[in-house]
């Protein structure tokens, strides 16, 4: 016979044998310890009930107000928050999630009651949060108070704690408020090993809302805090938030919410200097509020729901200064040094409503990451500048109701352009809102159509600043007035000390150092001029120091001020305000 064969038939006699005598295999008790301890390490979690039968259970309870026996109300209590095509489910209804709670009740076998409360927990852990109607996720809180509730007397009444049960005691957390917040710390340093045990230990499901909580926890957490450890964390917040800190937020949307939380914040602090980290990852994440003005409103919102313009107008700040900056320091001749333009725009950032850039043929072509970041921010405000040199670009800033044009190659005027009368290939161009469409540079320069052209010139015979030029022109245009108007010009003189540009001058207040020569000092302003100023908090300008007058911007309309202001010796004039040489 074949040895092959012999073996065969050795195997077939031996486990013939065997079957003969099953009934010695098993020791009745070890399967009865061995039992109890799977069933108290494992949890005896419950097993996913058949979706159709638990659809089957739910329409006989919300039909009978009863349910279709033991198995019936296990599965009714798995599906207690299912959704249904109209959003409801049987936490929603108030009749029938007390018939629940009170069916539960009325066992008196701790076993039964045990299940049920598993069940539910299930269901807990399951319900569509992000999705779910007020009347759900109302329900689904008094769930969670009464599973909250049941813990304790279960706790204290079963004979035989699950291990899944003890987690859930000692993490009682889980069925409160701010769920997470007891895990912030560690989540946010990257250890989320106590998190982590707890999810495996209760069986909770990977797409349970319980994640979005745990991503949510750490950012409320350092929201809550003071002001000086809110700004120390910010970076971790910001780190795990953008998905860089061992944990990647699961959606779109709760990064979103967590981006949101950290501007409403830091637009509440008292001083709210640029974060570059902050600005770049709210415009990655949520977009530009000039161009998603919508999307900003529906998602940063205050603590009662309403759009954060706080956040909003604090993050357009950011971005318009950064793009001011751009353009003269990365497209332009001025970041060979000379940053006068620079500062002078800068002043009249919160006047600027929108911009765009026209770019020429070099700058198309540039690379670089500096350059790249550029383009991320203006993303949606590119054009093409055509029929100038190659590289020439164009700054295009909407202030109040007129446009100015600067240049990026020196020898350019500035030019101001009215709204609402904008030449059409302007007007055409600005509202295609589509990226590289073209732009005429004798369009964005003619004499004819535009409404001021301005020379960037310096008057030295007079000591008068092109500066002070534009302001003059500009600041009544537009009814924006910098807060601090001597403050570029004071800056220039400094930058022009090779040429002892009024560097002569002794500092005196209300800048008259910059009085010509041969002419007496002005005047001190008096008394009683400050004090009406000061207490209707007007704004004044004095620019006699430079040939020009005392301005104070007010209208004739209240009579204590016009009656005082000409009793001073002041003229009004229409649009512009109240001026004295």
């Amino acid at each position: 016979m074949n040895p092959l064969h012999t073996l065969e038939a050795r195997l077939m006699a031996a486990v013939h044998a065997g079957l003969q005598s099953a009934d010695k295999w098993t020791d009745p008790a070890a399967d009865k310890l061995m039992l109890a301890r799977v069933q108290n390490d494992h949890g005896e979690l419950c097993a996913v009930p058949n979706l159709e039968t638990v659809s089957l259970a739910i329409a006989h309870f919300k039909k009978n107000r009863e349910t279709d026996g033991w198995r019936g109300l296990k599965r009714v209590c798995f599906g207690a928050t299912l959704l249904d095509r109209d959003g409801w489910c049987i936490l929603s209804d108030d009749t029938l999630r007390t018939l629940l709670f009170d069916i539960i009740a009325s066992h008196s076998e701790m076993r039964r009651r045990l299940r049920c409360f598993q069940f539910l927990l299930s269901s807990y852990w399951n319900f569509s949060l992000s999705s779910a109607r007020n009347q759900a996720k109302e329900g689904w809180l008094l769930l969670r108070a009464w599973l909250h509730r049941e813990i304790h007397p279960l706790a204290n009444e079963l004979p035989r704690k699950p291990a899944w049960f003890m987690t859930l005691v000692e993490h009682d957390n889980l069925l409160q408020n701010n769920p997470c917040d007891r895990y912030s710390q560690k989540l946010l340093s990257g250890a989320g090993e106590e998190f982590q045990a707890v999810v495996v230990k209760l069986a909770i499901p990977s797409d349970s809302w319980i994640f979005e909580e745990a991503m949510l926890a750490p950012i409320r957490v350092g929201c809550r805090c003071s002001d000086n450890n809110f700004i120390m964390q910010l970076p971790d917040l910001l780190a795990l938030a953008m998905g860089r800190a061992n944990t990647k937020p699961p959606t779109k949307l709760l990064q979103i919410r967590c981006i949101a939380l950290l501007l409403t914040r830091y637009s509440a602090l008292p001083d709210t200097p640029e974060n570059p980290a902050l600005r770049d990852a709210a415009l990655s994440v949520i977009g530009n509020p000039w161009l998603h003005k919508p999307s900003w409103d529906a998602n940063v919102v205050d603590e009662h729901g309403k759009p954060d313009n706080l956040a909003r107008e604090m993050i357009l700040s950011w971005l318009k200064r950064r793009l001011i900056k751009d353009f003269f320091e990365l497209l332009s001749e001025d970041q060979t040094g000379d940053s006068r333009r620079l500062d002078y725009w800068l002043r009249f950032e919160p006047a600027v409503n929108d911009m765009w850039f026209a770019l020429g043929n070099n700058t198309r072509e540039r690379s670089g990451e500096n350059f790249e970041d550029f383009k991320r921010r203006a993303k949606g405000r590119l054009l093409l500048l055509e029929e100038t040199t190659s590289d020439n670009n164009a700054f295009i800033m909407r202030i109040g109701q007129y446009l100015a044009v600067e240049f990026g190659v020196k020898g350019h005027a500035c030019f101001l352009f009215q709204w609402d009368r904008l030449p059409a290939k302007i007007a055409n161009a600005l509202a295609a809102g589509k990226e590289n469409t073209s732009m005429n540079l004798w369009t964005l320069k003619s004499a004819f159509t535009a409404d001021k052209r301005l020379i960037h010139r310096d008057n030295l015979s007079k000591k008068v600043l092109w500066e002070h030029k534009f302001d003059q022109e500009i600041c009544p245009l537009i009814n924006h007035w910098p807060k601090d108007p001597q403050k570029v010009v004071a800056t220039a003189s400094v930058r022009r000390g090779s040429q002892a540009f009024f560097a002569s001058e002794p500092q005196q207040e209300n800048s008259t150092r910059y009085a010509p020569q041969g002419k007496q000092m002005p005047k001190a302003i008096p008394e009683e001029i400050k004090r009406l100023v000061s207490e209707w908090g007007l704004r004044m300008s004095d620019n006699r120091a430079m040939g020009g007058a005392i301005w104070i911007h007010a209208d004739d309309t209240f009579s204590i001020v016009r009656t005082t202001l000409r009793n001073g010796g002041f003229r009004y004039k229409p649009g512009k305000g109240w001026w004295k040489e």
